[in-house]
């Protein structure tokens, strides 16, 4: 195993492992309003007559709050344990959505790229089946940067490190 491998794994590790310290927190009325519109149920069987629950954590970067995760769950927001997950960016005085996927976890890391930290999503396939994908900042986005397949093992996981699928895919 090269050294570069040996670093990879050792991120990916931190990341599938990390536990997140961030205080959730309540979200403002503008951002509210905006995980609830872009989370929206979008077919005629989903369930509307509730509302969904919302949970953020604060992205931060250099001392300074810069984002917040936003976890959505409702009935028409999950599939198992894997619900919307939109990651906002503050943008003057309001928020720009910036990733919208369905995640089982997703927190920031302590990796930092662009002067952004990168971030960790969980799609649980099963019990003890993971697909975990870290995202980078590239200056206006978040960008897959690598995806990995994790199954438990009874001692280790097993990780296969693969291509990432793009939004076209």
């Amino acid at each position: 195993m090269t050294r570069s491998n040996i670093l990879v794994l050792f991120i990916f590790l931190i990341g599938f492992m990390i536990v997140c310290v961030a205080q959730q927190e309540s979200l403002s009325p503008d951002l509210k309003e905006a995980a609830v519109r872009d989370a929206a149920c979008t077919q005629a069987t989903d369930v509307k007559d509730s509302e969904p629950a919302l949970t953020g954590l604060t992205i931060r970067s250099g001392g300074r709050d810069v984002g917040t995760i936003v976890a959505v769950q409702g009935a028409c927001h999950c599939q198992t344990t894997n619900c919307d997950s939109l990651v906002y960016l503050r943008s003057g005085q309001g928020y720009r959505l910036v990733l919208h996927e369905k995640y089982a976890s997703l927190h920031p890391m302590k990796i930092v790229k662009l002067g952004m930290p990168s971030l960790t999503g969980q799609f649980e396939v099963s019990a003890q089946k993971m697909e975990t994908t870290v995202y980078d900042w590239d200056g206006k986005d978040y960008r897959p940067s690598l995806c990995a397949t994790v199954v438990k093992g009874s001692k280790v996981p097993t990780i296969t490190r693969h291509p990432c699928k793009t939004a076209s895919q």
